[in-house]
């Protein structure tokens, strides 16, 4: 007879579930803006959800980092990423 510990199980269920509940990326956006901040809002919302999204991101608009210029006292080595590629090797 084969056990299994229940925290292996757990973390296996915990695991599914969290896959289940991934969000997936709007097929179809709109552009949005709020003084002169420019957004994307699927367009698979009702209407009274994107009112109150754009309600939210217009009261606290300074929140929201737009551009990595308003991303003050990271460094931006941090930011960036480097792909070492060997230019030799061809891509598959």
């Amino acid at each position: 007879m084969v056990t299994t510990q229940p925290q292996v199980v757990e973390e296996a269920t915990r695991v599914e579930i969290a896959r289940e509940r991934r969000p997936e990326p709007a097929s179809e956006v709109q552009e949005r803006e709020i003084e002169g901040k420019m957004f994307k809002l699927g367009k698979s919302l009702s209407q009274e959800m994107q009112n109150q999204i754009v309600k939210v991101l217009a009261r606290h608009l300074n929140a929201f980092s737009w551009s990595t210029s308003d991303m003050l006292g990271i460094d931006p080595d941090f930011l960036c990423h480097l792909l070492t590629v060997d230019p030799k090797v061809r891509p598959i």
